[in-house]
């Protein structure tokens, strides 16, 4: 392959891959679905391969990338038109967290551990697990949250109720694991725990996928019970 021919190859499989972007809109990279990733991957090989690649004639990659996007482009107006095609093609929400309680069932699901569910809800300035009334993962991977009532922001009527700080949250249990770290940061020994989850009526700290306190001292436990169909 010539320098000259590489240029021309690049100049050409760019403006194809700019038109077919175009034409498959803004969202897939707004709000990529794992159809749109594996859609956006396999358009970026194709055009890869006809640039450096020069036994493949560019007519010919130029053809199956316009007829690739194509097939993006019906499948995702298919999905639009068609509930079960959306199921197929995009996934479905996913409830990671409800009443407040995390439901383990949907967490097994989406393959989600509890520590990149706290790092989720940190990014969404949720550091106290008792804050969250419902916890979804969207089809996106994003997870969206809805505050319990209590946790919403301060209104302005609420200016002069001003509630004292809860501090930095410790989690001290870990998927059944105790945190000696956390423990040792709020002051606490086993003896404690052992007492928390005696009041709790939990038996085996194995049962309990999070546990959470605060520095006013208040205790979040949630066990591995819950189910995705609970209420």
């Amino acid at each position: 392959m010539s320098f000259l021919e590489m240029i021309i190859r690049t100049a050409v499989s760019f403006i194809v891959l700019y038109i077919m972007a175009r034409i498959l809109n803004k969202k897939l990279i707004s709000q990529m679905t794992f159809f749109d990733f594996l859609a956006g991957v396999s358009m970026g090989s194709i055009v890869g391969s006809m640039i450096f690649t020069s036994n493949v004639r560019l007519d010919i990659g130029l053809a199956g990338l316009v007829l690739f996007g194509l097939l993006v482009l019906i499948i995702d107006v298919w999905a639009v038109k068609s509930f079960r095609a959306r199921k197929i093609f995009n996934s479905e929400p996913t409830v990671l967290m409800k009443n407040g309680k995390i439901l383990e069932e949907g967490m097994v699901k989406v393959r989600l551990t509890m520590d990149q569910l706290l790092g989720q809800l940190r990014k969404k300035g949720i550091f106290y697990l008792d804050e969250v009334e419902l916890a979804v993962l969207e089809t996106d991977g994003t997870v969206s949250v809805l505050r319990h009532p209590l946790a919403l922001p301060a209104t302005r009527g609420d200016v002069n109720s001003i509630k004292p700080s809860r501090g930095q949250p410790q989690v001290f249990i870990l998927d059944g694991h105790l945190l000696a770290s956390s423990l040792q940061a709020m002051g606490k020994d086993k003896q404690w725990v052992e007492n928390i989850l005696r009041e709790r009526g939990i038996t085996d700290i194995r049962d309990v996928i999070v546990a959470q306190m605060d520095t006013q001292n208040r205790v979040y436990i949630d066990t591995r019970q819950d189910r995705l169909h609970s209420s």
